[in-house]
């Protein structure tokens, strides 16, 4: 496998307080393997990771977030396509500005209307939470705020 590139990805962790469901959105790898993962994006290049979500959620769901704290970084080293993608993962936790937005039930990425964003039941296995290690840094970070 040939190496591809390093990229640096911030991503939030959002709680439903009614239930505890986690908001992610789906994605599918290249061999057509399902997965979920918290919204989030690349972070550019003079951007600070908190920056990154503020904006990213703007850009995907048009929701301002607020309570922004650092729960971890996660470093990921993965097969995709032929090739290994290393990430540098910044997690956080955080909460919708607007109370309202926790009662979508299903939303689409306003950019990419074929990816969607759900809200995730606490417990839920399947499909797998990436990356490795957010499930555990969303159990230890409990409730922002």
């Amino acid at each position: 496998m040939s190496a591809r590139g390093q990229t640096v990805k911030a991503m939030a962790i959002i709680r439903r307080p009614r239930d505890g469901a986690l908001l992610v959105s789906d994605g599918t790898g290249p061999a057509r393997e399902v997965f979920q993962r918290p919204l989030g994006g690349h972070v550019e290049l003079g951007e600070y990771a908190a920056q990154t979500l503020r904006r990213e959620f703007i850009e995907e769901i048009g929701q301002e977030i607020t309570q922004l704290r650092l729960a971890g970084v996660l470093e990921n080293i993965f097969a995709w396509d032929g090739g290994t993608e290393h990430e540098i993962v910044f997690i956080f936790t955080a909460a919708f500005a607007d109370q309202a937005a926790y009662e979508i039930a299903e939303q689409f990425i306003l950019d990419d209307a074929g990816t969607r964003v759900c809200w995730r039941a606490p417990g839920s296995a399947e499909p797998p939470l990436v990356p490795a290690g957010v499930a555990d840094l969303a159990a230890l970070a409990g409730e922002p705020g």
